[in-house]
C-alpha cells in the first residue's frame, strides 16, 4: 500500500467519524442569547421602525440578524481557536460548510428583494425557511432535536409566506427566531454531549 492510499484511507475514516460525533461547536449561552436578543428585537419593533417602510423593516432584522450571528460565530471560534483539536476543528470546517450556504442565500434573498417594497413581506417566510434548511443540512452533526426544529423553521416559513401581511409584525421574525434559538439552547442543553462540557 502506498503512502498516499494510507493517507486517503485515514482521511475517510477521519470522515466516518466526523459525521458520528455530535458536534459541540455552539456553545449554549449564546444560542440563548441569541434567541432573547430576537424576542427582545421582535417586542422593540414598533417602537424602532418607522410605520409603512418596508426597507426599514429589512435592514432593522438584518442587523439583528448581524447580531446575532457575531455572538453565535464568535463562540464558534473562539471553541475553534484555543478550545479545538485538529479533528475537532475538521467537524468544525465540515459544519460550517454545510450551514453557511443557508446564511449566504438568505443574505442575497435580502438584498434581492428588499429593493422592492412589495416583496419584503415574503422575506420573514424565506428567512425561516432557509435557516431551517441550514439546520437539516448539518443534522449528521448535531442532536436529533435539530431536525425536529429545522423542520419547525421550515414549517413555519411555510405558513409565513402563506400569510404575508403586508407589514409583517416583529413577532413573524424574532417570535419565529427568538423561539427557535431558545428550544435549539434547551435541545443543546439536553443532549449528553453538551452537559458533559
Amino acid at each position: 500500500m502506498e503512502v498516499r492510499d494510507a493517507l486517503a484511507q485515514l482521511d475517510r475514516i477521519h470522515d466516518q467519524l466526523t459525521k458520528g460525533e455530535v458536534y459541540r461547536g455552539f456553545r449554549v449561552p449564546a444560542v440563548a442569547v441569541i434567541g432573547a436578543v430576537g424576542l427582545f428585537a421582535a417586542a422593540a419593533q414598533r417602537w424602532v421602525l418607522p410605520a409603512g417602510v418596508p426597507a426599514a423593516f429589512a435592514g432593522y432584522w438584518s442587523a439583528v440578524a448581524m447580531l446575532g450571528g457575531c455572538v453565535g460565530f464568535a463562540a464558534a471560534v473562539r471553541s475553534y481557536l484555543f478550545r479545538e483539536d485538529d479533528f475537532e476543528r475538521r467537524r468544525t470546517r465540515r459544519v460550517m460548510g454545510q450551514f453557511l450556504p443557508c446564511l449566504l442565500a438568505g443574505a442575497l434573498v435580502t438584498v434581492a428583494l428588499a429593493r422592492t417594497d412589495g416583496f419584503v413581506p415574503l422575506l420573514p417566510g424565506l428567512w425561516a425557511v432557509l435557516f431551517g434548511l441550514g439546520f437539516i443540512a448539518v443534522r449528521p452533526h448535531m442532536p436529533r432535536a435539530i431536525t425536529l426544529l429545522g423542520t419547525g423553521y421550515v414549517f413555519a416559513g411555510a405558513m409565513l409566506l402563506a400569510w404575508q401581511p403586508p407589514e409583517p409584525p416583529g413577532w413573524c421574525v424574532g417570535g419565529v427566531f427568538g423561539i427557535g434559538h431558545l428550544l435549539t439552547a434547551l435541545a443543546l442543553h439536553s443532549t449528553k454531549e453538551y452537559r458533559d462540557e
